[in-house]
């Protein structure tokens, strides 16, 4: 693997100068926490996203916004699936981290919609909630996530984000994910909170 030079990378970003703390294979980066640097490549694909992102996570933190403030394009639509936890638990916790989004968010962003949906932590095993963290961009491109947002921005851990390159593999994704978008209907389950530019 080369750690010089322009690289290719998966998704819509084509080619970018190689950020020390990354390796990046075909479909696959790794984030070494021993460069001592900040990871960056999360922030840089939600800046490819041209119409929509969708994240799911299982544990988000109050200063999560810290990721969006990459974001460049407008009108796009936001949605971040997740469960809460001890840290993260209240509806107030979720409004001020869609507040947190909405007023850090880059003044070049004229419009955005943004959609947080937070699954009570107590139906985390009963309704067999996922586990693992993915990026979905403009409703193509599906990225299997190592750790959580608070690590995209900040992580004494090494980890990976693997881009689904097979049409295969991004079916079963798309499908689980839609099973779980119809779960959030249901308002007992979770709190879900709306912010909006203008």
């Amino acid at each position: 693997m080369s750690t010089t030079g322009p690289i290719s990378v998966p998704s819509t970003v084509t080619s970018v100068s190689t950020p020390a703390p990354f390796e990046y294979g075909e479909d696959y980066a790794f984030y070494d926490a021993r460069s001592g640097l900040l990871p960056d490549y999360y922030q840089k694909l939600l800046a490819t996203a041209t119409t929509s992102i969708q994240i799911w996570d299982t544990h988000t933190r109050i200063d999560d916004w810290k990721v969006f403030t990459s974001i460049r394009k407008t009108g796009l639509r936001i949605t971040l699936m997740t469960i809460c936890d001890k840290d993260f638990k209240t509806e107030q916790d979720v409004k001020d981290l869609a507040n947190g989004i909405k007023n850090n968010m880059d003044a070049a962003v004229t419009s955005f919609n943004l959609k947080i949906f937070a699954f009570h932590d107590k139906y985390r095993y009963s309704q067999k909630l996922w586990h693992d963290r993915f990026l979905v961009i403009d409703d193509r491109d599906y990225y299997l996530v190592g750790p959580s947002l608070n690590n995209q921005y900040g992580s004494s851990s090494s980890f990976g984000i693997h881009f689904l390159s097979k049409a295969k593999d991004i079916k079963v994704l798309e499908n689980k994910l839609k099973s779980y978008m119809t779960l959030a209907s249901n308002a007992t389950l979770r709190h879900r909170v709306s912010r909006n530019r203008p």
